[in-house]
């Protein structure tokens, strides 16, 4: 599962961070369209969603595919989303079930023909009426329930907090031509989407403070229950936290709404700092940033934290310098997965990678939390060579090729310095490579040409001969594990 983890290589303490977490090039003229309606009960969600599909590809599509993530965490499925080593932390009560249910479906007006398919009932196929065409519309009504585990994970309720990350079917991804399923691996982030506009209401409790990945519409509150309605477009998922002991902090930079949700922070001012400075800094730096609020939320995690679009997921259990870390790594990937996308199974080093080093890049221009980048990247580089040390004395070998996908790595560890501190390392030598201004000038055109987007390891490596960054075979010795650190 994406989940970033703090492994962050600092100066003299080993801790990177890491986390977890073809879209419409015009969201207002042809995204897919989201409108959900979910009501919060207990620790059930009951969901109605109207999907209004626009087919972008070349291609005549008969049916629609949607990622199930939450029944990931049903009794005796094939994957399970949590590591074994986190068992015990992330059901501190003991494992236990929930699932994701589909009650009905209507193309159209009219029931539909529909399966729970995929390798591990992971994936929704729904049949539809005619043959859908290249920019024609179909519209599909998706009834379900989603049943939360008592668990600390990215879905489900713990004694602080609801995380309803990816509490929806989720359109897959298209990929060459076909639907991409995703198997809920425990490892990294397996997750892959378009982006779309959504438009989400939920009805809860009246005493919850709800964090969203959307800017809020309205909100009414009737009898004890209240409802909010929230938007946002060009987005690759949509993501609550609820919480009755919240507090909120909020700032403006540079016309975006920034809202710091905690419930244990003794420094919240400091806190928001981060993702204010981190925001200034990478909207500068890459682009603008790509929504109109921004969420980071502390909550129990079993890791460092999970970035959805316009919302973190920030751990309670880091504090200082560390969790302002996991904070500015999160806001980083706002950049790289929220908005420019790739396929995290496939190529989890693209995303991870970027947000690693944007890591360097925000403590290279704040000199006052007392790091600096020839100090990371060092540290960098002493961490990943020890880990091809351990690994070659262990088994061996080690396997320090880039392009591979979730399942092929054989543990966290190797995950972590494959797809965060060697990417971290390369962009760096890269960087002396080609000089500051290449560098950058590259870095704000891969946004700008993939933003709202899925990109892939040849696209980034274009975007660099694009401006004429002779790179002679660099990106291909890392990429295949060739490269001698």
């Amino acid at each position: 599962m994406k989940r970033i983890t703090v492994f962050a290589c600092i100066v003299i303490s080993l801790f990177c961070v890491f986390s977890f977490g073809g879209c419409s090039t015009n969201a207002k003229e042809s995204a897919t369209e989201y409108d959900i309606v979910c009501r919060l009960e207990n620790h059930t969600l009951f969901g109605e969603q109207t999907v209004n599909y626009v087919n972008q590809t070349d291609n005549v599509i008969g049916e629609l595919k949607f990622n199930l993530y939450g029944n990931a965490f049903r009794r005796n499925a094939k994957y399970s989303p949590i590591a074994s080593q986190y068992l015990a932390k992330a059901y501190p009560f003991g494992v236990n079930y929930g699932s994701m249910q589909i009650e009905s479906v209507l193309v159209g007006d009219e029931e539909a023909d529909f399966k729970v398919a995929g390798i591990d009932e992971n994936v929704l196929v729904v049949s539809l009426k005619k043959e859908l065409f290249p920019n024609e519309k179909e519209s599909v009504k998706i009834s379900f329930k989603l049943i939360l585990a008592n668990v600390i994970a990215r879905t489900g309720y713990n004694s602080s907090t609801i995380n309803l990350g990816n509490f929806y079917p989720i359109l897959c991804a298209m990929q060459d031509g076909a639907f991409y399923e995703c198997s809920y691996y425990d490892l990294g982030d397996p997750f892959f989407s378009d982006c779309a506009n959504y438009k989400v209401k939920i009805t809860c409790e009246k005493d919850y403070v709800v964090a969203s990945s959307g800017a809020l519409v309205w909100e009414k509150e009737e009898g004890g229950q209240k409802t909010c309605e929230y938007t946002v477009e060009n987005a690759r998922s949509f993501a609550f936290v609820l919480s009755k002991e919240f507090n909120v902090v909020s700032k403006k930079v540079l016309g975006k709404e920034i809202n710091y949700y905690y419930y244990n922070d003794q420094n919240p001012d400091n806190s928001i700092d981060y993702a204010t400075k981190a925001t200034t800094l990478f909207s500068n730096t890459f682009g603008e940033f790509p929504f109109a609020t921004f969420s980071v939320v502390q909550t129990p995690f079993v890791q460092g934290g999970m970035e959805y679009p316009g919302l973190v997921m920030i751990s309670d259990e880091l504090k200082d310098l560390p969790y302002g870390e996991v904070i500015v790594h999160e806001t980083a990937h706002q950049w790289w997965q929220s908005a420019v996308g790739n396929n995290e199974i496939e190529h989890a080093f693209l995303d991870e990678g970027l947000a690693e080093y944007s890591v360097v890049l925000f403590y290279e221009n704040f000199s006052q939390y007392g790091y600096t980048r020839e100090g990371l990247i060092k540290a960098s580089e002493n961490t990943y060579k020890t880990f091809c040390s351990v690994y070659d004395k262990l088994y061996k070998n080690v396997n320090t090729v880039m392009l591979r996908s979730l399942k092929d790595f054989s543990s966290e560890y190797e995950y972590v310095n494959i797809a965060y501190i060697k990417p971290c390392i390369m962009y760096d030598s890269l960087r002396t490579t080609v000089g500051e201004q290449r560098f950058f000038d590259a870095l704000k055109n891969y946004y700008s040409a993939f933003k709202f987007k899925n990109a892939t390891p040849d696209d980034l490596v274009g975007m660099f001969e694009k401006i004429g960054a002779g790179t002679n075979g660099f990106f291909e010795s890392f990429f295949n594990g060739k490269v001698i650190l």
